[in-house]
Parts: C-alpha cells; structure tokens; sequence
C-alpha cells in the first residue's frame, strides 16, 4: 500500500480534527456567545499542535 505510513495518518487525523473542531467552536462561540465553545477552539488547537508535533517526528525518525 503506497502513501504514509500509519503513525504519519494518525498525526494527520489528529491535525485536521483539530482544525475542524477549531472551527466549529470559534462558530459556536461567535453565534452563542458562550465560554464554553471558546474552550473547546482552545483544545482543538492543542490537539492540532499534538498532531504537527507527531507528524514532524514521524517524517524525521521514520515513526511516532
């Protein structure tokens, strides 16, 4: 099977799940005027560095 490895697809999931949250939070948070949505966007972009960080780490060593 040609394309990333599997801890490359897994940092990758991590990252655009992280955008996706992200965006429907800071949606959220702008229609309802809720802390509680603005947290979420918060976490959504820790999660997304998590994924860059394993992303760089799988390219670099060759595996997460």
């Amino acid at each position: 099977m040609s394309g990333f490895p599997l801890s490359q697809r897994v940092a990758l999931v991590l990252v655009f799940a992280g955008i996706g949250l992200a965006v429907v939070g800071s949606a959220l948070a702008a229609v309802l005027d809720k802390p509680a949505w603005r947290w979420l966007s918060a976490g959504a972009v820790v999660i997304q560095l998590i994924g860059w960080v394993l992303y760089g780490r799988a390219r670099r060593v060759g595996g997460a």
